[in-house]
């Protein structure tokens, strides 16, 4: 982050609002957006989550927005900071969604932007088939369950067995590869465009960016899948990677395992 707190900030994608929530500690003003509506295609929560959550943490700084990061509703030169947390991979065109975020920015102003990176592929990969594994298992035992059960209703096991096949057929249409994440064609088309080089490349071919700084978010490589056997274990993993990556400095070698990548970048 820089030294000093930024005034106003424009949150894109904010999901269910946790994010915002956070920022509004160190921001005088938020401006949190996203789609206004639930769609699982978009992977969009609907801004309703977001709002109740505030509500919840007393939250006063926080606006949120409907709106689209390809269009914004705001005149040039309005915020200090433009923050995103992966909401550029699922933006269909990337490169006016920036130019949007170039011209919205103050002179100064901060794009801090954090996307995944290609090495979070190898791991959606094995988790396809763990996620596809678990579903098939559930509805096993639903069904083993519901047959035991006189008051059981056919009806609703075919109805979940609908479901379940639309389900499986939806996921396994890239087969054997995972469906794609966000708005790229594939999943090949993500491992190959995901790398922390070709993020950094891409924002500073769209708009007149300034590039300040790069670094990992999440290091140590077994890290997401010890944190859903042992979160503790793998947090404190986590947390020693990242001494060791900040001791170093060496964010070459981190960023080929790291499954985020952070970019800040400044508007002259």
């Amino acid at each position: 982050m820089p030294n000093q707190s930024p005034g106003t900030v424009l949150e894109l994608g904010c999901g269910v609002g946790y994010q915002s929530a956070f920022l509004a500690q160190i921001a005088g003003k938020i401006v949190a957006t996203d789609l206004p509506d639930e769609d699982m295609a978009t992977h969009t929560p609907g801004m309703i989550q977001a709002k109740s959550l505030h509500q919840q943490l007393n939250i006063s700084n926080v606006e949120l927005l409907g709106c689209s990061a390809e269009s914004l509703p705001f005149p040039d030169n309005s915020f200090d900071m433009v923050y995103s947390s992966h909401v550029l991979e699922h933006i269909p065109d990337q490169d006016k969604a920036l130019r949007e975020i170039y011209r919205v920015l103050k002179p100064g102003g901060i794009h801090f932007c954090v996307v995944p990176a290609s090495f979070e592929k190898i791991y959606a990969f094995f988790n396809f088939y763990i996620y596809l594994t678990q579903r098939t298992f559930h509805h096993l035992l639903n069904k083993l369950k519901s047959g035991k059960d006189s008051n059981g209703s056919s009806k609703q096991l075919d109805q979940d067995s609908s479901n379940l096949k639309s389900s499986v057929q939806s996921q396994l249409k890239y087969f054997p590869f995972p469906p794609p994440h966000g708005a790229f064609p594939s999943f090949i088309s993500e491992l190959k465009n995901w790398t922390p080089r070709k993020w950094r490349k891409k924002i500073e071919l769209a708009a007149p960016f300034k590039f300040l700084s790069q670094s990992t978010t999440q290091y140590f490589p077994f890290m997401p899948l010890l944190g859903s056997f042992s979160p503790v274990t793998g947090t404190k993993m986590h947390a020693a990677s990242r001494k060791i990556e900040r001791k170093s400095g060496k964010y070459d070698l981190m960023q080929m395992t790291g499954i985020n990548t952070v970019m800040i970048f400044e508007k002259p």
